[in-house]
């Protein structure tokens, strides 16, 4: 007489006691995870409250006057145009059609600081001259961020070709502003924990060792319920 072994086993359909046992671990195991990975994304939404950057209360402070008003004093421009450079100073994150947009503005509003003598720079490519002209109008220092923004002051010059902004363009610059500096914060993006803020902690390091925790759980769960079971497997 010949035995015959056959081995049907599906998980959605399991048969046995110990494949129902099983099952009933894994699922209970993935909705931990689940509920670690999504809760904490849906807790986030929940939290979230939009939070300007400084530059963009800034911008807001001299918004619309250096566009609108020509008798706008240079310090309000001087605010306008370190907030837009510091928009383009993030350069991967802004879009090409958005820094179009901003280096248009920037170089205008740099070249309506200047003298006379000095405007005629800006209508040219971006300069040694144009360079100068702009840092010192910034009165830009030569530590710290001031330092960033002057090194990245010439990739952010671009020929100015008319007296004035493009009324379409003029427009759209409180939007930019808005999506650029304006971010999502709240309680959990701002505690700092083990030196990171607690979001990036959490989803960084936090569910990668949770994980590495719940494959140890199922592991010696499962060894546990394959000897109550009586499971072996064979060689």
């Amino acid at each position: 007489m010949t035995k015959t072994d056959q081995y049907e086993v599906n998980f959605f359909k399991p048969l046995s006691t110990h494949a129902k046992a099983n099952k009933k671990l894994i699922l209970i195991l993935a909705t931990i995870w689940a509920v670690s990975v999504f809760g904490f994304q849906f807790l986030l939404m929940f939290l979230n409250t939009p939070t300007p950057e400084a530059s963009y209360t800034a911008f807001q402070s001299v918004w619309p006057q250096v566009v609108e008003d020509p008798a706008a004093s240079l310090d309000q421009k001087q605010v306008f145009s370190r907030s837009l450079l510091s928009v383009l100073g993030k350069n991967i994150a802004v879009k090409e059609a958005d820094k179009t947009i901003l280096k248009d503005a920037l170089s205008w509003t740099l070249m309506s600081m200047q003298p006379d003598s000095l405007q005629a720079v800006f209508h040219a490519e971006s300069s040694a001259s144009s360079v100068q002209a702009a840092r010192v109008a910034l009165n830009l220092e030569t530590t710290g961020f001031d330092k960033l923004m002057a090194d990245f002051l010439p990739l952010s010059l671009v020929p100015v070709e008319s007296d004035g902004l493009d009324p379409e363009k003029k427009a759209m610059l409180p939007g930019l502003m808005k999506k650029y500096l304006v971010h999502n914060q709240n309680i959990l993006t701002n505690f700092k924990f083990m030196g990171f803020p607690f979001h990036y902690w959490y989803t960084a390091q936090f569910l990668l060792i949770l994980f590495v925790v719940l494959c140890l759980i199922y592991a010696m769960a499962i060894d546990r319920m394959n000897k109550e079971h009586e499971f072996v497997e064979k060689d």
